[in-house]
C-alpha cells in the first residue's frame, strides 16, 4: 500500500477509506493502535491474523502489554456502501483524530493520522537520520 490520501471524520465518526486502499485492504480489515505513534493502523485481515499469531507466540508476561495494547483496541470494520468506515472513539481519542485526517500507506499496512499531526510528524522528521537510515539499508 502506498500514497498520501485526505479524508474528513464527520460528526458520527464515519471517515471515507479511499478506494485504492479499500482495493487491497478487502471487504472487511482491522484498525488498532500502534507502537510508538499517535496514529491508527490499518491492517489487512491476513496481516492482523498474523500479527495476532506472532502475539500469541510470544511469552505470556512479554506478549501480555502489547496484547492489551493492540489487540485490545481493535476493531473489525466493514466499509459501507460509500466506502465509509466508524472509527471508534477510544481510537479517535487515540489518534487525537479531528475533523481533518489523514490515511497514508506504508506497505503491508496503513496508517490513519489527524491532519496536524501528519503535518507535525512530517515536520519533526530529521533529514540527517533519514539519510543514515537510507545508507545502513543500502537505498
Amino acid at each position: 500500500m502506498t500514497g498520501e490520501f485526505k479524508s474528513t471524520l464527520d460528526s458520527k465518526g464515519r471517515m471515507n477509506v479511499p478506494i485504492k486502499l479499500r482495493e487491497e485492504f478487502g471487504e472487511r480489515f482491522f484498525i488498532s493502535k500502534t507502537i510508538g505513534s499517535r496514529c491508527i493502523k490499518v491492517y489487512k485481515v491476513e496481516d492482523w491474523q498474523a500479527l495476532v499469531s506472532k502475539i500469541d507466540d510470544m511469552p505470556l508476561v512479554q506478549a501480555q502489554p502489547v496484547r492489551r495494547h493492540l489487540i485490545g483496541s481493535a476493531y473489525e470494520v466493514i466499509p459501507d456502501k460509500q466506502g465509509r468506515i466508524s472509527v471508534p472513539p477510544t481510537l479517535r481519542e487515540y489518534a487525537k483524530l479531528s475533523l481533518d485526517v489523514v490515511v497514508v500507506g506504508v506497505g503491508k499496512y496503513a496508517e490513519i493520522w489527524d491532519k496536524a499531526e501528519w503535518t507535525l510528524e512530517n515536520e519533526q522528521r530529521d533529514n540527517e537520520t533519514l539519510a543514515e537510515l537510507a545508507t545502513v539499508l543500502n537505498i
